[in-house]
């Protein structure tokens, strides 16, 4: 998807009406194609999405890794620290600053 490539779903408002707009069609459609592509819901690709860049650039960004979890949360487009640290915990088994140093 070419929003993926322009980082697009670090944009706090990457939400699914969002994106069919920007792609001209339903939210219905892009809902279904989302869950028959990737077999699961938008919501959950959007913050697959999110974790894997935040995962990145914690490796690859030692400045990265000295953000409180909410700096990383907004700058992924998270609304609040709580909600991100659950979906970085569940995708990692490990808080966000737990994985910062185990690097």
């Amino acid at each position: 998807m070419a929003l993926e490539n322009k980082l697009e779903y670090l944009n706090p408002d990457f939400t699914l009406s969002y994106v069919a707009k920007k792609i001209k069609t339903n939210t219905t459609y892009l809902s279904y194609v989302v869950n028959k592509r990737f077999g699961k819901s938008f919501g959950e690709y959007s913050n697959e999405l999110k974790i894997n860049y935040v995962i990145n650039e914690m490796i690859t960004n030692h400045m990265y890794r000295k953000y409180s979890t909410q700096a990383i949360a907004e700058s992924v487009g998270f609304k609040n620290a709580v909600s991100f640290a659950k979906s970085f915990r569940k995708r990692t088994g490990v808080s966000p600053a737990q994985f910062a140093n185990n690097i």
